[in-house]
């Protein structure tokens, strides 16, 4: 079964709502659960991170080599992402947990494109 890739367009209208909504000035999420933000951040960059994977930067959408670099460029970018939310005019919170979520959410989503490509085959 061959993998239909995503268009690129998907890819960046998500990015770019994702960027926007991590640098919205004093933003502030609450919910049900403490810390529901962290749960935001797990959604979203692996989001971000499946929609990349699924556009085939790097290849074959389930290859090894695609997969592990939309795994290294979603690590990469929301690495700078939290970084950014440091600058003092955003009111924002750059925070180890919240970089911790983003990997975690990255980290499954892209074992779940792998499980769907060897299931695949």
């Amino acid at each position: 079964m061959k993998a239909i890739r995503m268009p690129r367009p998907v890819f960046a209208g998500y990015a770019l709502l994702l960027f926007t909504g991590t640098h919205w000035p004093n933003l502030q999420i609450r919910g049900p659960v403490e810390r529901t933000d962290l749960w935001v951040h797990l959604g979203a960059f692996g989001t971000w991170a499946a929609l990349a994977a699924a556009c085939g930067f790097f290849g074959p959408v389930f290859s090894k080599r695609n997969l592990t670099l939309s795994w290294m460029t979603a690590v990469g970018y929301a690495c700078i992402d939290e970084g950014l939310q440091a600058i003092p005019a955003l009111g924002r919170t750059c925070a180890w947990d919240d970089l911790a979520f983003n990997v975690l959410g990255i980290s499954l989503a892209i074992g779940g494109m792998w499980g769907l490509g060897r299931l695949s085959r």
